[in-house]
């Protein structure tokens, strides 16, 4: 498994994926005729977007394992004043679920926003997805609040706030010893 920094040239297989999680784990939060539409030329546009004018401190990170994409995650570094890095996105492939890449994910979002000056890291959840509520939680998330997200297909979804008080903490508890560690984000992500 190798984690690196995503390029433009990953748009494709990103949207690719964040389409084919959202149909899985995002039904009933957003509407079947969106769910049944063109969500990946939805998710293209939003990460040609991203991927090719980046924000300053943005950074999306993909797993991959023989060249094939497992997962990503998209970040921006100590965002909130209160909460530190928002982990915008993570999603894994269906057919990786269960595998640890979400845990090497997770990991690894935790350490390229483990910058000086940074201490958390939060993230907003569907009150649905108890899935990834537990995983979040498997890792020492808080569950710290509510909101709402108005979705994509105008259906209104109830949210989760997860946070991690010290990204060294979630680092630690998914650290696994096993992995070669020559994949760590170095700077400029």
């Amino acid at each position: 498994m190798l984690i690196r920094a995503a390029t433009a040239a990953d748009s494709n297989q990103i949207a690719a994926l964040h389409a084919a999680s959202w149909r899985l784990a995002y039904r009933g939060a957003l509407s079947d005729k969106f769910l049944a539409g063109d969500v990946e030329s939805d998710r293209l546009q939003l990460w040609s977007s991203r991927l090719a004018k980046p924000l300053e401190r943005q950074i999306v990170l993909v797993a991959e394992e023989a060249g094939h994409m497992q997962g990503f995650a998209c970040a921006y570094i100590d965002e909130d004043t209160k909460w530190g890095s928002f982990l915008n996105n993570i999603h894994v492939s269906q057919g990786s679920q269960g595998r640890g890449v979400g845990k090497l994910i997770l990991n690894a979002v935790a350490l390229a926003c483990g910058e000086p000056g940074t201490e958390g890291l939060y993230l907003w959840v569907l009150q649905s997805n108890t899935k990834a509520q537990g995983f979040y939680s498997r890792y020492g998330a808080q569950n710290t609040g509510t909101n709402i997200w108005e979705a994509p297909g105008g259906t209104i979804a109830p949210l989760f706030r997860f946070s991690w008080g010290s990204v060294a903490e979630l680092r630690e508890a998914t650290a696994d010893p096993l992995i070669n560690r020559r994949w760590l984000p170095q700077a400029g992500y």
